[in-house]
């Protein structure tokens, strides 16, 4: 499944908050996100900013996320407890300058209230929500989306293992010379779509192919939006050593972003530059990650 988020077309209160945590990639709190919607109210893009600054400067960060494909409505959620109303009254007034508002809703627990002035939806009366029931819900699950309990949790799929990075240490320092043998990267693919987890033996070598340019381009041409590569690279992120981390971290990034998963794709290029700020294929990841288009937007870079 190379291109697994679908055309997804909000039409109720209850589908804009079905899509909003699959299309994040977790569920929000605390946070005013931006559905950007075509004039046929297909969902263009999704941004969130969590609640630490003020009205103004969540506004100028959600403009500045807006994707480049032009959009014809804003719709604004808020989620949160009741303090939070008046900052996304006034985002909703400061963007309603620029665009015309969809809807402005305020959630709180499993209660959603629509607040733009004279809406007559569902929502202007206050009503129950529970997102993960919603047919637009089902439809990404069924596409391989993924939606994680919290923003925290995406930094946690990065995050390193520090066992697992001894582990893989130890047979780091045990590898032949000439671990690297043809077909490495061959093999740890075919395994990894059969399923198959990766041992500390066979990431030791993969870890130090990783380094050299070509193999990580090679890899970076087979990565697909598959549910499999997905796994395959964020484990072997945790997994390898700090100084090792740089490439497959890379690589998960463009997994994400080619599965449209764009908050996983961030932290993934953060967790890269970090271990590798110099790396000419983490630069071009991290560029392409930023501009915030869809995957079947935008035509494959070269990498040299």
């Amino acid at each position: 499944m190379t291109d697994p988020s679908p055309d997804t077309t909000a039409r109720s209160p209850q589908d804009l908050l079905g899509a909003v945590p699959y299309l994040l990639g977790y569920h929000p709190g605390d946070e005013i996100v931006a559905v950007y919607l075509a004039a046929d109210r297909r969902i263009l893009g999704v941004a969130a900013e969590p609640l630490r600054f003020s009205a103004e400067a969540l506004s100028e960060h959600l403009m500045l996320q807006a994707p480049a494909e032009p959009f014809a409505e804003v719709a604004l959620i808020g989620y949160g407890p009741p303090p939070i109303r008046p900052v996304l009254t006034t985002i909703g007034r400061i963007l309603g300058l620029f665009w015309p508002l969809h809807t402005l809703l305020w959630v709180t627990g499993s209660r959603c209230v629509c607040l733009l002035d004279s809406c007559s939806c569902q929502a202007s009366r206050g009503m129950d929500i529970d997102p993960a029931t919603s047919a637009v819900a089902t439809q990404l699950t069924y596409a391989g989306m993924v939606a994680l309990p919290s923003r925290q949790d995406l930094d946690t799929l990065v995050a390193p293992d520090l066992v697992a990075q001894a582990e893989t240490e130890t047979a780091v320092a045990a590898l032949a010379p000439d671990a690297a043998a043809p077909g490495l990267l061959d093999d740890v693919l075919t395994a990894a779509k059969r399923g198959q987890r990766l041992t500390a033996g066979q990431l030791a070598p993969l870890a130090l192919a990783l380094t050299h340019r070509d193999i990580l381009e090679t890899a970076w041409d087979a990565v697909c939006g598959c549910m499999w590569q997905r796994d395959l690279w964020l484990d072997v992120t945790r997994r390898v050593p700090d100084r090792y981390a740089c490439g497959p971290a890379t690589l998960a990034a463009w997994c994400a972003w080619r599965r449209d998963e764009h908050a996983l794709a961030t932290v993934a290029c953060k967790r890269a530059v970090r271990e590798g700020p110099g790396h000419r294929l983490t630069r071009l990841v991290t560029s392409v990650v930023r501009t915030r288009v869809p995957a079947h937007r935008l035509r494959r870079p070269a990498a040299r």
